[in-house]
């Protein structure tokens, strides 16, 4: 890999020096301002990429000489005004560029607002590490329904059943954040419990390399989501698709989407408050946005589904059942203070076989596929309440304050029983007589699917999470861009788990259960400074995280009955915390550094070194604490867990061939510390004896490391496309920290010692994606035919590495190569999605017809691998006894309906926008 590196880089070099010679050009203007007409004297004029510029005199005149031929995008910036980059400036050899600015004054600080003339840059030279950012008018171009499905099209991003992991990180290790306000789940460490659509989405960055100090509680990947907000005037759009037309001529699976969204000049505020004579100062806007998506999926499903709260039935009339509703009021009392209150609410009700929960859960229950009346039906309930202030204090300076209210609740009970009401899960029929050698006859029952009871599982759970973030940022110098923050939250997590609950146990909780409900908080302070010095950028951060787990975790430490916490236990949880205000906590320092400059007029360099730490999963910490559960196999929470941590480095060049063809080869390397880890612990106790139990321990560590190529090409102004390759390898001691646990169960033979493949790596992954748009009275001709303005299409390429498995060596005697886990990779799979739309204007009304199809050429796409033969199961494969037996087998995965990913869908769609 570091060949390859020094050749593409040694390649890009090489063109770029010889690009550079020959007859230079040169770029003189003139600055004013755009009210006066004024000229403006001390505007810093910049050559995006490179170390050339110049400021203008008295006159607001610049030159800028000795640029070698191409097409340059140059920025002009001053203490209050607007920023200005004007792209695609073409300049040739021996020539005199003439560039004229009219620049707008601005109330708010230096840096807020950037007006970009022409087209938007393919190459962004500022980035000191990965970053993609996505505006409203890119998402619309793309096939997609959720955050997720966005993502998951991002260079370094395996999407793996209901996981996303980016970079090899595990799924937990990503930050979510909306509107400035974290979503991260406290229990599982998830962060896409907020179901947010697309088109509620105005701007949406994904950053899989580096990130700023002022982003923490995440190891992987950041994806920060901005919503929309109104006008000045009034918009708003409703639209419409599915996948059933009702003539049976092509497959369907019910689906329906429904969205609306309006927005504008504030209503109460604007027209009925002056019209009785109330005047509030300033500007109103509101922005509402509503979501639904309903689909019986393609497989199996139940005949009703039984919400948490009976009156949510009529949101779940399918299978998978997806809403949302964000409302959002923004109030500008002047220029330079605003105020935005936003309700963001998801609601997610299903049997949970295409989203990932706090609890692990099969993708689908194959076992259970005769029985679904009786499998729990998942109700998640989401709330993000939020208030923020911006206030710009002079030309320089202005701080940002946002107060809110994240909310997450997931119930997952069969029918909305209560666990007492369960009735335990039985395999009865058919029912086979089969004679022994005395002519008796042993009655044998079931063929491996349940079909009588309940499933074993009834679990509700909710976090509610209180923060508070304030930063502020000033323009210090010129060259000094500092920001620096504070940010604390407190939580209230409750968890009841119950596992078979009809199994009569002391205390009336099951064959296992575990209950708490604790309080927690935290937070980190952070500081950090953007150097720009002559066309180079260094971004310096530094953040302090902190913990306190909680009077849950203290007294469990301080209570001589939980036995599971020894004396020396006790004794390394208070040397390894620090104490405030009577609470115990552990914080963690994390520096940053990341530089980009340009190392000629074509390539930007760029390098970026962090620590980047989260703190443990609430699972990990308070599980079974104070439990009496009967369980044989148990694993305990570990109150002294300390925080995951990765060493991340990132080494990057961008290079442009010309303003419309764009390259970046990136390489990272991560080491990841301190996973938790089911480990086994021996202590005596002096009342109980020698006592053996699992708890989580940071025990384990992984590492991961990749390149990335990215191509972006603009043809013309009609089609664009982005080509993205990755190769990465992504190994550590476990996929799982409950290996041990499997172990003591007999579900795996032994935990692995040696370092191996993780479960969701996958080595190659190469994407297409092309996006063609014809406007009103643009003529374009395709094989001397004239084609049809007002239309567009969006094409999708993907292939990427199989599945990861471990290998089966002996089919009769089960033997896996369990000195080797997911060492085995299954055959590519492609994909390949397609989206066409013709609009149609009627005054100021457009009406959108479309028709997606993903999955165009019906590719099988396994979800599972067959282990002996590394293909999907199919029809004639041998199986191991467990799937053959005349005695309760399992179900045979031949047949498994969710072998394979969704088939073919084609849905068709209208929208009116006014």
């Amino acid at each position: 890999m570091k060949k390859l590196i020094c050749l593409l880089t040694i390649l890009l070099l090489t063109q770029s020096i010889s690009l550079a010679q020959g007859i230079k050009g040169k770029i003189e203007g003139r600055v004013i301002d755009d009210g006066t007409n004024m000229p403006l004297a001390g505007v810093n004029i910049i050559v995006k990429g490179t170390y050339m510029g110049a400021a203008t005199d008295s006159e607001g005149r610049f030159t800028i000489a000795n640029i070698s031929p191409g097409q340059y995008d140059l920025e002009a910036s001053i203490i209050g005004y607007k920023i200005q980059l004007k792209t695609g400036i073409k300049v040739n050899a021996n020539e005199t560029r003439t560039l004229n600015f009219e620049l707008e004054e601005s109330y708010l600080a230096f840096g807020q607002e950037i007006v970009v003339v022409g087209e938007k840059p393919l190459l962004e030279v500022d980035l000191t590490a990965s970053e993609e950012r996505l505006t409203s008018g890119d998402i619309d171009q793309k096939i997609v329904e959720s955050v997720d499905d966005i993502i998951g099209q991002q260079a370094g991003v395996v999407k793996t059943g209901n996981e996303i992991h980016i970079r090899g990180g595990r799924a937990d290790e990503s930050l979510y954040v909306v509107d400035g306000i974290s979503i991260k789940d406290p229990l599982s460490g998830y962060g896409n419990t907020l179901y947010i659509n697309p088109d509620a989405i105005k701007e949406l960055k994904v950053i899989t390399g580096g990130f700023n100090a002022e982003y923490g509680q995440a190891m992987s990947g950041v994806i920060d989501v901005i919503t929309k907000e109104g006008g000045d005037k009034y918009t708003g759009s409703f639209s419409v698709k599915t996948d059933n037309f009702g003539l049976g001529l092509i497959d369907h699976y019910d689906t329906q989407i429904y969205e609306f969204n309006v927005g504008g000049p504030g209503i109460v505020s604007g027209k009925l408050l002056p019209s009785i004579g109330i005047k509030l100062p300033g500007e109103f806007s509101f922005f509402l946005s509503g979501y639904g998506n309903m689909s019986d999926t393609y497989m199996p499903t139940a005949s009703k589904l039984y919400p948490s709260r009976k009156g949510l039935d009529m949101f779940a009339p399918r299978e998978e059942n997806d809403w949302h509703i964000l409302g959002k009021l923004t109030w500008k009392l002047n220029a330079n203070q605003k105020l935005s209150i936003s309700y963001d609410r998801s609601l997610n009700i299903n049997q949970g076989f295409l989203r990932r929960y706090v609890i692990s859960n099969d993708y689908f229950p194959y076992d259970f596929s005769k029985n679904l009346d009786n499998y729990p039906t998942f109700t998640t309930d989401a709330i993000l309440g939020n208030l923020t202030w911006t206030h710009t204090l002079s030309p320089r300076t202005f701080y940002e304050i946002t107060i809110g209210d994240f909310f997450n609740a997931t119930n997952c009970a069969v029918q909305d029983k209560h666990w007492t009401e369960y009735e335990q899960r039985l395999d009865l029929y058919p029912i086979n007589y089969i004679p022994d050698r005395n002519g008796n006859f042993i009655i044998q029952r079931g063929d491996g699917f349940y079909d009588h009871g309940d499933y074993g599982r009834w679990f509700d759970y909710f976090s509610d999470s209180w923060s508070f973030k304030g930063d502020i940022t000033s323009q210090a110098t010129d060259k000094h861009q500092l920001k620096s923050g504070i940010d604390v939250s407190y939580t209230e997590m409750q968890v009841i788990d119950i596992v078979d609950p009809w199994v009569d146990s002391e205390g009336g909780y099951g064959r296992s259960h575990d209950i708490y409900h604790v309080y927690s908080s935290g937070g980190a302070l952070y500081a950090q400074d953007q150097i720009k010095y002559e066309g180079m950028i260094v971004n310096l951060g530094l953040r302090y995280d902190f913990w306190f787990p909680g009077k849950f975790v203290e007294d469990a430490i301080n209570d001589p009955e939980t036995i599971i916490i020894s004396d020396e236990a006790r004794r390394k949880f208070r040397d390894e915390t620090f104490e405030l205000f009577g609470m115990r906590g552990k914080g963690h320092l994390s520096p940053r550094v990341g530089i980009s400059h340009p190392v000629t007029d074509r390539d930007v360099l760029y390098f970026h070194y962090g620590h980047f730490s989260q703190r443990p999963r609430g699972q990990y910490i308070y599980a079974k604490l104070k439990s009496t559960s009967p369980a044989t196999y148990q694993l305990f929470g570990n109150p002294n867990l300390n925080p995951t941590t990765t060493v991340a480095y990132e080494l990057g060049i961008k290079h442009k061939f010309n303003e419309n063809l764009v390259a970046e080869f990136k390489a990272y390397y991560k080491d990841m510390f301190d996973y938790p880890s089911a480990e086994n612990i021996e202590m005596e106790n002096p009342r109980l004896g020698n006592i053996s139990y699992l708890m989580y321990l940071n025990m384990d560590y992984a590492r991961s490391k990749g390149i990335e190529l990215r191509v972006k090409q603009r043809y013309a102004k009609y089609l664009t496309g982005t080509m993205n390759f990755t190769y990465a390898v992504s190994k550590g001691k476990s996929s799982t920290p409950n290996d041990n646990l499997l172990v003591q169960a007999g579900r795996i033979s032994e935990k692995p010692l040696d370092e191996n493949y993780l479960r969701w790596d996958k080595p190659i992954r190469l994407t297409l994606d092309l996006n063609f748009h014809v406007d009103e009275g643009e003529h374009f001709y395709l094989f001397g035919l004239r084609m049809p303005d007002k239309f567009g299409a969006s094409m999708r390429f993907e292939l990427e590495s199989g599945m990861r498995y471990t290998r089966l060596l002996d089919v009769e005697k089960e033997i896996y190569d369990s000195a080797n886990p997911y060492s085995e990779l299954s055959d590519y799979w492609n994909q390949f999605d397609i989206r066409l739309y013709k609009y149609v204007d009627i005054r100021d009304v457009r009406l959108n017809f479309l028709v997606e199809i993903e999955n165009l050429f019906d590719v099988k796409i396994p979800r599972f691998i067959n282990p002996y033969t590394g293909q999907p199961y199919r029809p004639g494969d041998i199986l191991v006894s467990r799937y053959t037996r005349d005695y309760n087998p399992e179900p045979n995965p031949i047949y498994d309906p969710s072998k394979y990913n969704w088939p073919r869908t084609v849905r068709f769609g209208m929208s009116v926008n006014f």
